[in-house]
């Protein structure tokens, strides 16, 4: 429509039809003869009348006009600003499905500067569609941008973006048949990253499959490891609702240098992915320390907290993450582990450097000290150069 529905009167809108030439053979209130300078021939439009004569003039304007390809422009209710239709319109999509670019409109003042901090709403007007959010706000420069979905039937689309007490501009897209959109497959995060050689990436590699613009869920992914002699758990995983499947675990080979790792599905344009990783020589840990010491003394079966961290040659923590490290049961004067009188789950995974075992105990009586190692660090593992790492000693009572 060319003219938005709001109580408009003939002091607003006749200035406005000076634009184009009128014709002699229409009727021309005395407002209108004054300010276009043409003969006064019928007085029906008054000065300050509303609606009623609004519609005869309404009708010259769209015969003077013709309305063309937009909106007649109506002085808004605040002084100057309008809302205009930046990008957007005159799309083609397949029914049902999200066309390929946003609608943008800028929100300006009378001097043609952007207006920010404005609600904008969003509306489908004609063909069943929706728009992604209902409502935005302008930015900094007074742009604000929705996303469209068509409806599920062929034919023209309209939707408007609305801004109270200053009008609203229309789009039009049209809905067609065509070929079914092709999947895909994209990276999300968890390329190029750096981490030290045989440990594992700090960010999980995550990818997404899309369809029509839209995720697609239930789609398998497989992860391989291509380069860097590295390895992966959980390779083999499915998209979530949002379209997403990450890798549960990423570690790179113990050499130094460059790792890759692909993820594939079958059918998906963009496949494989490809992350990359470079392994650094060296983690940067010279050792373990027990932040949490056990307690000098506990009952037999009473569960208590210990805490192992990674640290430099100068104590400062190493903040890794994922790296394994399990701990050894040893009664006083033995070397022999004596891990079955062990309680809780004696394998932790650091977190920004530190493991934390929150629920161990020991069964039986005596004087005991824990062992800590990770084989994810092989120095600081049962066969490396580093001396291992024990507690104090606690008696069990």
């Amino acid at each position: 429509m060319c003219v938005r529905d709001r109580d408009i009167t003939a002091v607003e809108i006749t200035p406005y039809l000076c634009r184009t030439p009128i014709p002699t053979s229409r009727s021309v209130s005395r407002r209108t003869a004054g300010v276009c300078r043409v003969p006064h021939t019928d007085p029906m439009l008054l000065q300050g009348r509303p609606w009623r004569p609004l519609r005869a003039l309404l009708s010259l304007a769209l015969l003077t006009t013709g309305c063309g390809g937009g909106d007649l422009e109506l002085p808004s209710d605040t002084d100057g600003e309008r809302l205009a239709l930046i990008d957007g319109d005159g799309q083609q999509g397949r029914p049902g499905e999200r066309l390929p670019a946003d609608l943008v409109v800028r929100l300006l003042d009378g001097a043609g500067s952007g207006i920010a901090d404005r609600a904008i709403t969003w509306v489908a007007s004609q063909g069943g569609g929706r728009l992604e959010r209902a409502s935005s706000t302008t930015d900094a420069e007074g742009f604000a941008s929705a996303r469209w979905i068509l409806g599920p039937e062929v034919g023209t689309n309209t939707a408007e973006a609305v801004v109270s007490h200053v009008g609203a501009v229309t789009f039009t897209a049209t809905a067609a048949e065509g070929q079914p959109s092709e999947r895909t497959i994209e990276p999300i995060e968890g390329d190029d990253q750096t981490a030290p050689a045989g440990a594992a990436v700090p960010l999980r590699p995550a990818v997404r499959v899309l369809e029509g613009g839209d995720p697609v869920p239930g789609v398998q992914v497989t992860f391989t490891v291509t380069a860097g002699g590295g390895s992966v758990e959980g390779a083999t995983q499915v998209t979530n609702a949002e379209g997403i499947a990450r890798v549960g675990e990423w570690v790179l080979g113990t050499a130094p240098g460059s790792n890759r790792l692909e993820a594939r599905g079958d059918g998906l344009s963009g496949s494989p992915v490809v992350f990359s990783a470079e392994g650094t020589g060296g983690s940067g840990v010279d050792r373990m320390v027990f932040v949490v010491q056990p307690p000098d003394e506990v009952d037999a079966r009473e569960r208590f907290r210990v805490e192992v961290a990674l640290v430099d040659q100068s104590g400062d923590l190493v903040p890794l993450s994922g790296i394994v490290v399990y701990l050894g049961l040893f009664r006083d004067g033995n070397d022999v582990p004596s891990n079955s009188l062990l309680l809780g789950d004696r394998f932790r995974e650091t977190q920004d450097g530190v493991a934390v075992f929150d629920d161990i105990g020991v069964t039986d009586r005596g004087r005991y000290r824990l062992r800590a190692l990770t084989d994810d660090l092989p120095e600081h593992g049962p066969h490396g150069p580093q001396p291992a790492l024990f507690s104090d000693q606690f008696d069990v009572d």
